[in-house]
C-alpha cells in the first residue's frame, strides 16, 4: 500500500478499521485511496477520484468522512504532511504537475480544482461563533493591528487595507527579529490584533502574542493548524483551511475571511464607512480627476 502515514491513525489502518461499515460503492473509492500514489490522490479532485473508480463525486467525499476525515481535502492534507515529512512537500507536488502536464490547460485546471476544493472546504468548517467573537474584538478596538510575515504579510497588508477604507484605522506589519519590538511599543488596550499564521508559528509570534496578553490587546489568530500551542493563548482561533495540493497561495482563504471582517463591521459602523468612502473618493479625484 502506498498511500501511507505515520501511527496508528494511517490512511490504510482507517480502511481497515471501517472497512465492515463502508458500502460497496464507498470500498471502491478506499480501495484506490490505498493503492494509488500519495502524489496521485493529493493532485486528484474529487471527479477525478470518482472516474478512475466508476463512482461518484458524493461517494469519494462520503468515503474520505467514513474515514474520520473532515473531507476529501483533509485527507489530501494528511497525506501531504507524511509525504512530504523528508523534504517540501509543495515544491514536489509542484514538480509532480510540471512535469506531468503536456499544455497549460491541464496546470490551469489542476490549480483551479485546488482552490475551488479548498475554498468549499473552507466554507463547510467556517465558524460564524468566532468570527462573531472576532468581529466584537475589531469593533470595539480604536486602532487594528495586522500581522503576518512572508506571503501571510499579503493577508495582513489587505485587511488593514480594506479595514481603514471602511473607517477603522488599521496598519500592517511584516517585519520580524528586532524590528518588530519596535512596532510593537505603541501597542495598547484600545488595540485589536488580527495575527495570520496558516500553518507554522516564527517565535516572534509567541512574543507578539505574550506582549498582547500583557497589554490587554485582543488578539485574533488565523491558521490552518487549530492545534497549535499558540492557539491556547489567543482570545479567537479562525480555522484557514490549506491547500489540498500545494497549489494555491497560502493568503487565498485568509483574504476570504478578511472580506468578511471588513463586510460585517462595515454593517455595524455604517455610516462611518460612507464618510470614509466619500472622503477616498474626493481624495483621488484631487490626484486624477478625470476618475
Amino acid at each position: 500500500m502506498n498511500a501511507s502515514e505515520e501511527g496508528g491513525h494511517s490512511l490504510a489502518s482507517r480502511v481497515n478499521h471501517e472497512w465492515s461499515r463502508l458500502t460497496r460503492t464507498e470500498r471502491k473509492v478506499a480501495r484506490y485511496l490505498v493503492a494509488a500514489a500519495p502524489q496521485d490522490v493529493m493532485l486528484a479532485a474529487a471527479g477525478d477520484i470518482a472516474q478512475r473508480t466508476g463512482t461518484s463525486d458524493a461517494t469519494v467525499v462520503r468515503t474520505a468522512r467514513r474515514l474520520g476525515y473532515a473531507g476529501l481535502p483533509d485527507l489530501k492534507s494528511s497525506l501531504g504532511a507524511h509525504f512530504g515529512a523528508g523534504g517540501a512537500p509543495q515544491i514536489s507536488i509542484r514538480l509532480e504537475v510540471s512535469e506531468a502536464s503536456e499544455d497549460l490547460a491541464a496546470t490551469s485546471s489542476a490549480v483551479v480544482d485546488d482552490a475551488v476544493e479548498r475554498i468549499r472546504q473552507f466554507g463547510r468548517t467556517l465558524d460564524v461563533a468566532r468570527l462573531t467573537e472576532a468581529l466584537q474584538l475589531i469593533v470595539s478596538a480604536e486602532e487594528v493591528f495586522c500581522y503576518g510575515w512572508g506571503s501571510n504579510e499579503l493577508s495582513a497588508r489587505y485587511l488593514a487595507l480594506k479595514l481603514n477604507r471602511a473607517g477603522k484605522r488599521s496598519r500592517h506589519c511584516g517585519t520580524t527579529g528586532f524590528t518588530l519590538a519596535d512596532d510593537l511599543l505603541t501597542l495598547t488596550s484600545r488595540h485589536a490584533a488580527v495575527l495570520f499564521a496558516p500553518g507554522r508559528a516564527l517565535p516572534d509570534l509567541r512574543l507578539l502574542v505574550d506582549h498582547a496578553k500583557a497589554t490587554g490587546v485582543g488578539t485574533i489568530l488565523v491558521t490552518e493548524r487549530l492545534d497549535q500551542e499558540i492557539a491556547a493563548d489567543v482570545d479567537v482561533v479562525l480555522g484557514d483551511g490549506g491547500s489540498p495540493g500545494g497549489l494555491t497561495a497560502e493568503p487565498l482563504c485568509a483574504m476570504l475571511l478578511a472580506d468578511m471582517l471588513v463586510l460585517a463591521m462595515m454593517s455595524v459602523g455604517k455610516d462611518r464607512a460612507v464618510d470614509t468612502y466619500a472622503l477616498l473618493t474626493r481624495l483621488r479625484k484631487e490626484i486624477v480627476p478625470d476618475v
